[in-house]
């Protein structure tokens, strides 16, 4: 296999650069052949996804609804296509399970598959997981015989190098498997798609209609989920690691959702700049503790610098990050930090993310899908306003995100009482849940005026 790689980069060398490399005939043709091969293996899992949208479409002004402004809200509709890879057969109940991204199903009121020229099967969407972009969906495999031989090898994506040679297989503009080859160019890339990002990027060509489908190694093994592309970009394409792809999968499969763990901080790399005002070379610094969080019952604090996780130490935010996520909530984990320049272990029991107990219907002040923060001397001049805290961030479909919440906003008060810091709204969102209360009412700054917004407990 090295030779047939050798033998790429030879090829391209004299295509791209004239260099006058004395390739005999047998040669290219083994090349060729191994190619082949690699695509015969493959193509079988590669399946073709139709999907029918549907998206509800409202009033540009959520927080004063229909027929106040704007039109009344609609269903638009739409039809798309992507790719899949099949993964998983399960011989009892003559089920077989198929990655793939998902915004290629998301708001999809109808999946169809497409196996070969003869054989398409509707498709149910088992989970959808937005923060990876990865979905799992099943077909009935009645009719399919050959169903056990369809199933694609799964690689290990830890184990790869810049510079190997990779295969991307997909249905790009609808041409049904189309095969191109490259490199990887790079890897744990982030390009600002999803939260979890940990991209392989990759030369060889990916079009729309190639999401979900797989990018595959010299062995024939999946080790990626081809994701995304740059617009105006050539030669840049990015697929999700395989190991990342198959741990969301596997969550779906058990749990029917993704449980990951959460710590409740919002985080850095630390920077030359940062290291060296601070005497630390490695690790992350914490910028923001969430109140009522994980992080903060055991005592984490903003400027702390976490340097180790559970005995490993910790590279850079991303890396935390994925250590965190795949920690079973309930762990407790111990965090060495510098504090001061004073080394200090903090044992910190890991929770669950809040947005999954927000799709659970549970309430409780770290599940309303807004994280808020205290406003500093300059926000409040600039804002003109002596009390409140500012949105930093809102979770999509979370029950801040359907009230008209918006990152930005300045939450004044809380059922008539002022909000002097995130503590308090907290607190007072605990207060009235306890009260019993299925909504309260905010008093929001957004600009230069104000407005209401009601917000649900349930």
């Amino acid at each position: 296999m090295r030779k047939v790689i050798t033998l790429y980069f030879l090829l391209l060398s004299l295509i791209t650069f004239g260099f006058p490399f004395s390739l005999g005939g047998s040669t290219l043709k083994a090349f060729e052949n191994e190619l082949i091969s690699i695509v015969d293996k493959v193509s079988p899992s590669v399946v073709t996804i139709f999907v029918v949208k549907e998206e509800k479409m409202g009033s540009p002004f959520p927080e004063f609804p229909f027929p106040f402004f704007g039109p009344e809200p609609f269903i638009r509709r739409e039809r798309a296509l992507g790719s899949g890879v099949i993964v998983k057969y399960d011989a009892d109940k003559k089920v077989a399970y198929i990655l793939t991204n998902a915004h290629v199903v998301e708001n999809a009121v109808r999946v169809t598959v497409k196996i070969n020229r003869e054989i398409s099967k509707k498709a149910e969407i088992v989970g959808i997981d937005k923060k990876t972009d990865v979905a799992v969906i099943k077909i009935n495999t009645e009719g399919i015989k050959d169903i056990e031989k369809r199933i694609a090898k799964l690689g290990d994506s830890n184990k790869l190098r810049v510079g190997q040679l990779v295969i991307a297989i997909g249905n790009p503009l609808g041409l049904e498997r189309t095969v191109t080859v490259g490199v990887i160019s790079a890897l744990r890339r982030s390009i600002g798609v999803t939260q979890y990002e940990n991209f392989i990027q990759t030369d060889a060509a990916i079009n729309p209609g190639n999401s979900g489908g797989p990018l595959v190694n010299t062995d024939g093994e999946v080790i990626g989920i081809n994701t995304a592309i740059i617009a105006n970009a050539q030669g840049l394409g990015f697929a999700i690691p395989i190991n990342l792809a198959k741990w969301v999968m596997d969550q779906i499969l058990e749990h029917g959702r993704v449980i990951r763990g959460w710590l409740g901080v919002i985080i850095q790399d630390v920077t030359p700049g940062i290291a060296e005002a601070v005497g630390v070379k490695e690790g992350v610094i914490v910028a923001q503790v969430v109140p009522g969080s994980p992080a903060d019952k055991a005592g984490l604090k903003v400027g702390d610098i976490i340097v180790e996780y559970n005995g490993e130490k910790v590279r850079d935010a991303r890396d935390l990050q994925f250590k965190v996520m795949k920690t079973k909530p309930g762990t407790k984990v111990k965090l060495k930090v510098i504090r001061q320049g004073k080394e200090k272990v903090i044992t910190v029991t890991i929770g669950e993310m809040p947005e999954s107990a927000v799709a659970k219907g549970t309430v409780s002040p770290e599940n309303l899908g807004v994280i808020v923060r205290d406003l500093n001397p300059d926000e409040r001049r600039y804002y003109g306003v002596s009390k409140g805290v500012i949105v930093e961030e809102v979770l999509p479909n979370s029950v801040a995100d359907y009230a008209g919440l918006r990152p930005g906003d300045i939450i004044l008060e809380v059922q008539y009482k002022p909000v002097r810091n995130a503590r308090e709204f907290y607190k007072l969102i605990e207060e009235a849940k306890k009260e019993g209360r299925s909504r309260i009412l905010l008093l929001v700054r957004r600009g230069k005026f104000n407005t209401f917004i009601s917000l649900p407990l349930k």
